[in-house]
């Protein structure tokens, strides 16, 4: 076991590094005085309405719901109310997660929000990612507005957050035992991912 952790967190690494290559990032024209003025009073989360979502485990918590299979599930997945428990699984979760980045970092007078429209959140299964490949990761917009008006500050659109994910069957297996040992959920690491990809950005503090 700690030799498929090891491994996997050195394949990991260089992931990682060749998915940060791929980003391009907005234009950021706030200054450092602007941004420290700011302070954080919430992050607002909602889906574009041909979002595209990938997320078994939501899929699963749905069909326990309704008491069927998951095959079953999986049918429905484009059905309206189908996506909206995925969905109101997954807001709450992308928030906590892109919060606990950022609001200490957000700590001035004028009160701003971070709203968040999610595009693409995808976690491809264990079997595709042996037969095809895909990497777990989230595309969305990211708007910081004024929270008393609620004019928009700054725009970051279709930020994409990625995270290297096993390949293969070896990769599989490796990834299975690095998730079975995390004390955070795929969603909640490339929800943080997101958030220190965006913070990196808006504070200007280098590569993210």
């Amino acid at each position: 076991m700690r030799l498929l952790l090891g491994l996997a967190r050195i394949v990991a690494l260089g992931g990682m590094l060749a998915l940060a290559g791929c980003v391009t990032a907005a234009n950021n024209s706030l200054s450092q005085s602007d941004i420290a003025g700011m302070k954080l009073t919430g992050v607002a989360v909602s889906f574009a309405p041909d979002a595209r979502i990938q997320w078994e485990d939501g899929l699963r918590a749905y069909a326990d719901s309704k008491a069927v299979s998951l095959e079953q599930a999986a049918t429905m997945a484009d059905a309206p109310e189908v996506k909206a428990f995925v969905q109101g699984l997954l807001a709450p979760r992308i928030k906590a997660g892109v919060e606990q980045v950022l609001v200490a970092r957000l700590a001035g007078t004028r009160p701003v929000r971070l709203d968040i429209r999610v595009k693409s959140l995808l976690f491809p299964s264990a079997i595709q990612r042996v037969v095809i490949g895909g990497h777990r990761g989230m595309i969305a917009d990211a708007n910081l507005v004024d929270a008393r008006t609620g004019a928009l500050i700054v725009a970051y659109p279709e930020l994409n957050a990625a995270l290297y994910t096993g390949q293969g069957i070896v990769g599989a297996a490796v990834q299975a035992a690095i998730d079975n040992n995390a004390t955070q959920t795929p969603v909640d690491k490339v929800s943080v991912r997101y958030g220190e990809i965006y913070r990196n950005w808006l504070l200007k503090d280098g590569g993210a």
